[in-house]
């Protein structure tokens, strides 16, 4: 058995775990976010942080503008491809959100699906979003979304998944969830049984850890690093957002 980093082993099979998530539904959210909380006005250049597979560079956010996609794991972004065979590959920069090399501005920088959770600790948020802040233009947004602690206890508390692999690899996947209500933290184990040439099956493990911030405490954060808040939402809508429900998302401003 082999313990890998979180989202090595995953990457391959990324596609097929997410096949629930309705990209297409969040793409439509952050362009109404975008046009409620700064302007009609298509952005001119975005930053995507933890793109993973980059989902969106195959039905772009908006699909003028100079999009750059980063994760901190490049077996993601190796996986990323154009949707079609005339599109040029997405820009895919492998970096860490606590220390992004990139300088240039841009308008909107984005972080979707519960990303921002991986930041386990307070002073790596702080660090975080001094790192976007800096390098969004005067008025720039950043959105992002948390998972809270009603979705962990909903849905990750005690739980088990089992799923069958088919490409590129025949296989099992097997998940185990866990949510200590004391620390806050959530742990996903991820075991993969990979069929080799011989017949016999290799075993690899991946453990992914999510801290579940309440949300007041992530706004106090923003503040800090100088944002002005100007959204907490619940879920996908516009209506104000708690940790009673089980996703939220943020839009901040840089003055």
């Amino acid at each position: 058995m082999s313990v890998t980093a979180p989202y090595q082993a995953l990457a391959p099979y990324y596609t097929h775990v997410m096949s629930h998530v309705d990209y297409p539904g969040w793409i439509r959210h952050l362009r109404t976010l975008w046009r409620k909380y700064h302007g009609s006005k298509p952005p001119e250049r975005i930053l995507e942080i933890a793109a993973g597979t980059c989902p969106f560079a195959s039905s772009p956010l908006f699909p003028d503008a100079f999009t750059v996609y980063t994760d901190q794991s490049p077996s993601m972004l190796r996986i990323a491809s154009p949707a079609g065979a005339s599109q040029s590959a997405p820009r895919r920069v492998a970096c860490d959100v606590r220390s992004l090399p990139l300088r240039e501005p841009f308008d909107l920088a984005v972080m979707i699906y519960d990303s921002f959770n991986y930041l386990l600790r307070p002073e790596e948020i702080l660090r975080s979003l001094k790192e976007i802040k800096q390098v969004l233009k005067p008025q720039g947004l950043f959105i992002f979304d948390v998972t809270t602690e009603t979705c962990s206890r909903r849905h990750f508390a005690d739980t088990l998944d089992f799923e069958e692999l088919y490409a590129p690899t025949a296989g099992n996947i097997i998940r185990v969830s866990r949510y200590d209500a004391r620390t806050r933290m959530q742990l996903n184990l991820f075991t993969f049984f990979t069929e080799a040439a011989d017949g016999r099956y290799d075993r690899r493990e991946e453990v992914h850890r999510q801290r579940i911030y309440p949300v007041a405490a992530l706004k106090k954060q923003a503040e800090r690093a100088g944002f002005k808040v100007r959204a907490c939402l619940a879920e996908f809508t516009l209506k104000p957002g708690s940790d009673r429900n089980e996703r939220v998302h943020f839009v901040l401003q840089k003055p």
